[in-house]
């Protein structure tokens, strides 16, 4: 299925769920690496068309293993199962929907020998328009936000060091996963997906472990491409997250400075006519507040 490049100590996991010509970019982004990779590992999560099937007889310079669920287990299911396969000492997690820098992995990996408790680097994710999709994970003002978001380039000289890193392409050492992993679980299962890897960069700090960013521009992220199965359980889940994961890790976010933004996410929708919207948002202010924040 695949034939092995010039030796290298970092593998990478992609999960799929229809990702289509999505995957093919991202796939063909990772095959373009200056610095190559050792294997990947794509899991799909249940996908109409088996990503098997899609890549078939397709040469790769790497070790590529695919594995399949026959229903979607979430982005939490999906990746767990995913790093059970890994066996390199450095393992990236990248979504589907992002295409990488060729410099990828020849900026990241080098980070993590000046550092020996770095536990995860990302670079600079830009959206399709060019500016700022998230310069690392940002929870300075209670809110839990990719840092500079939305912004333009010119300003990526206020990035600082970042409280967390984005899953959607960061480098992590595998040993901080373990270190940090749940009965097996790297990341918390019962999200299911958004915010997972804020969660995961909690516990990563509270076990003395570093996050840092690289302040070049490193991956194209289109966003949430194939979300859409979600429906309007996405924004239940995004709404819910951000309070399970604000009450377990004290720091991560804070319930007074959510509420005050989603109460004002609602106002929006009711003056848009959107009464499912408020409804929903509502009930996962409920379900987050109320329900399981154990870590």
């Amino acid at each position: 299925m695949s034939t092995a490049s010039t030796r290298s100590d970092v593998e990478l996991v992609v999960l799929d769920l229809d990702g289509d010509e999505h995957l093919d970019r991202c796939l063909g982004s990772i095959a373009a690496q200056s610095r190559p990779v050792a294997r990947l590992v794509v899991w799909d999560n249940g996908s109409r068309v088996p990503v098997e099937e899609r890549l078939r007889g397709r040469a790769w310079p790497f070790e590529l293993e695919i594995a399949r669920s026959p229903e979607n287990l979430g982005f939490t299911g999906g990746v767990n199962a995913a790093l059970r396969l890994c066996r390199e000492p450095f393992v990236g997690l990248v979504n589907n929907d992002v295409v990488l820098d060729p410099r990828w992995v020849e900026a990241l990996r080098p980070m993590f020998d000046a550092e020996p408790r770095l536990a995860g680097a990302q670079g600079v994710i830009v959206a399709p328009d060019g500016s700022v999709d998230g310069a690392g994970i940002d929870v300075s003002d209670g809110t839990i936000r990719q840092a500079l978001h939305g912004s333009p380039m010119s300003e990526l000289a206020l990035a600082g060091d970042p409280w967390g890193v984005s899953a959607t392409a960061a480098l992590y050492r595998r040993e901080a996963l373990r270190d940090v992993a749940a009965g097996g679980a790297v990341l918390r299962e019962d999200l299911f997906a958004y915010y997972e890897d804020v969660e995961l960069s909690a516990r990563l700090r509270a076990r003395g472990w570093t996050l840092a960013l690289c302040g070049e521009r490193l991956a194209v992220h289109t966003g949430s491409a194939t979300a859409h199965r979600l429906g309007g359980r996405r924004l239940f889940l995004q709404t819910r997250n951000r309070y399970i994961v604000a009450r377990a890790w004290p720091g991560a976010g804070r319930v007074g400075a959510l509420l005050r933004e989603d109460f004002a996410r609602i106002a929006r929708c009711a003056a848009a006519l959107d009464p499912a919207g408020a409804a929903t948002i509502a009930r996962g202010i409920v379900a987050g507040t109320i329900g399981p924040s154990a870590r």
